[in-house]
């Protein structure tokens, strides 16, 4: 590993295919982003392009740099050529056994024991006749050195990385390779002055996120990052952040918006939620209550409104808040652990082990109290069980992880089967197969004293965690040069996502499919980045549970199982998303 500064180095081309989709999302993303790629001379810029357009579905434009060198190698010249004609071609380099043929008027510059010599001109009338061609990715290659001197040029360079139908790449030349081109060209210093400026103007465009090859590794910092969090106007100054991988990179003021119309949907969600029922109440008595309460008014409010806000409609709705936001970061979690979109809460049998605890305790006829732990402590008992079977497996310690999950899941499945199996049918029976089906029902506030707490802290350590998440989604191995204790990381937020999972569980029952579905939607909305992804997981998970519940309640008398709701929408939606994915793999 090469380090610089916080750099973090890949193998290149071994890690390659990671950073060509991290590219690929870059480029293809809903909101486009450009790329500067850069690195030292020989650290194969233009091979990864050539990489890049092979493996996009896009019609490239622009131009690609191609070098002549003569017999000898005494002569070498630059010239253009399109950069839709590099596609699947891989030649960057055409060598002249006869010396009087070298392509001397194709060339931009020429460099020879002589000197070297760059036609303004000749650079100027290719690269404008190349770049108007159409496509639909333009490519710039070898940017930064004396064609910035060409005003034209440069205002075009600048009116590509404004424009957002487009995505382009800049091959950018290194801050090394520039300092010696210059040194050894003819050029003032005022015009190295201004080339040094525009360079600077380029560099620092907020659109641009920076790729950079280092001594045979890969470099990934995001420059638009950086230079946000530094205010620096300074590229050279900018210190390299460790790698954060986004679908489409963002800073967090294009999230506000958003996550003002999220937050604002929940509210409308919470405020519906206490008015539906039986007992129609008023939204804006609803609003006019709650402040009262809030500010400590003494106004009095009819007894049955009190009662029905208070003491049933509250836990009911706090519960729901609770459980959806819950099983969608739990969810999200295990996904991003796994790196596995079909991940769900009960991935690791927790769920499992939560209903076996539920259906015993209700066996034996315990209490509501006694439900709640016993299916608490048998969804712990599971991770439990889990990682300890786990730790006698040397190598893949996912793949184990998961499997592991799956026999401790189906013999919890196992024992829950016997335990229906003997119960009382009249009673006992009836009882368990509806608290399996999941219900905010029994909700008290004896029940959020028990749960709020767990949740609310797995929920805080699993959000402070969620930029090394982001980490964990290039891969261990990817994950460790950065300085990531991966297995530490790993346990913690399995740990954390399976409490939540065994408390959500223990109150409400088994509620399928949010924790699926839920994280899923969320980065349809925000992208990829777990900073922002894991958020919107909770506000969307809570404001669907408690819609779900609103319709569960008033669908008939005695209510809908929430589990059976959950799945007759979260189904549907899945195959959606299938179908999506197919489409696009299609087209790509």
């Amino acid at each position: 590993m090469t380090e610089q500064g916080h750099y973090n180095s890949f193998s290149y081309p071994a890690e390659e295919r990671v950073i060509l989709n991290f590219v690929r999302d870059i480029l293809e993303g809903e909101k486009k982003s450009n790329l500067l790629l850069t690195g030292a001379i020989g650290s194969g810029k233009s091979t990864f392009v050539q990489h890049l357009i092979d493996h996009m579905a896009v019609m490239p434009t622009g131009y690609m740099t191609i070098r002549h060198i003569d017999a000898d190698e005494r002569r070498q010249g630059f010239a253009h050529v399109p950069a839709a004609n590099q596609r699947g071609t891989g030649f960057l380099t055409i060598r002249h056994d006869e010396r009087d043929i070298f392509p001397m008027a194709q060339c931009f510059l020429v460099a020879d024991p002589d000197g070297r010599r760059f036609n303004l001109d000749r650079f100027h009338e290719t690269a404008m006749e190349f770049m108007d061609r159409p496509g639909s990715l333009m490519i710039l290659d070898e940017l930064g050195g004396d064609e910035l001197l060409i005003d034209d040029f440069y205002e075009r360079v600048l009116a590509l990385l404004e424009d957002t139908t487009r995505p382009t790449i800049l091959v950018w030349k290194h801050d090394k390779s520039f300092e010696r081109s210059i040194s050894r060209a003819k050029v003032s210093e005022a015009d190295i002055n201004k080339i040094k400026e525009r360079r600077r103007v380029i560099a620092s465009h907020p659109s641009l996120v920076n790729v950079e090859l280092v001594n045979g590794g890969l470099t990934i910092s995001d420059k638009k990052r950086a230079l946000w969090r530094q205010q620096s106007a300074e590229p050279q100054a900018v210190e390299e952040e460790p790698l954060e991988i986004e679908a489409v990179p963002r800073l967090k003021k294009s999230m506000a918006p958003r996550f003002a119309i999220m937050l604002g949907a929940l509210l409308l969600i919470v405020i519906f939620s206490f008015a539906v029922g039986w007992y129609w109440i008023d939204p804006k008595t609803i609003v006019v209550f709650f402040w009262h309460k809030i500010i400590g008014s003494a106004r009095e409010f009819p007894t049955e409104i009190h009662s029905v806000l208070i003491n049933v409609r509250l836990p009911r709705i706090v519960l729901g808040l609770l459980v959806g936001s819950g099983l969608s970061v739990a969810g999200h979690t295990f996904q991003g652990v796994f790196r596995n979109p079909m991940a769900s809460p009960d991935v690791l049998g927790a769920s499992s082990g939560a209903g076996f605890g539920a259906a015993l305790a209700i066996l034996w006829g315990l209490p509501s109290s006694g439900i709640t732990s016993f299916s608490f402590l048998f969804g712990l008992l599971s991770i439990v069980l889990v990682l300890v079977l786990t730790s006698f497996v040397r190598g893949q310690k996912m793949l184990a992880l998961i499997l592991t999950g799956i026999v401790v899941g189906s013999l919890f499945s196992a024992g829950l089967s016997l335990i229906k199996l003997v119960a009382d049918p009249t009673d006992q029976l009836p009882a368990i197969t509806y608290w399996l089906m999941g219900s905010l029902n029994s909700a008290q506030v004896k029940q959020l004293a028990f749960a709020g707490p767990i949740i609310l802290v797995a929920l805080f350590v699993i959000l402070l965690l969620r930029w090394q998440l982001n980490v964990l989604t290039v891969g261990e191995d990817a994950a460790a040069t950065m300085g990531i204790h991966t297995r530490l990381l790993q346990l913690i937020l399995i740990i954390a996502a399976t409490l939540i999972t065994a408390t959500c569980v223990s109150v409400s029952g088994v509620i399928g499919w949010v924790g699926l579905v839920v994280p899923h939607i969320a980065r349809m909305i925000t992208g990829a980045d777990n900073r922002y992804s894991l958020p919107a997981s909770a506000l969307i998970g809570s404001a669907f549970m408690i819609f779900v519940d609103d319709i569960a309640r008033r669908a008939t008398t005695s209510g809908i199982p929430l589990g059976i709701l959950t799945a007759f929408i979260g189904a549907p939606f899945f195959i959606y998303l299938i179908l999506r994915q197919g489409r696009r793999d299609a087209i790509a």
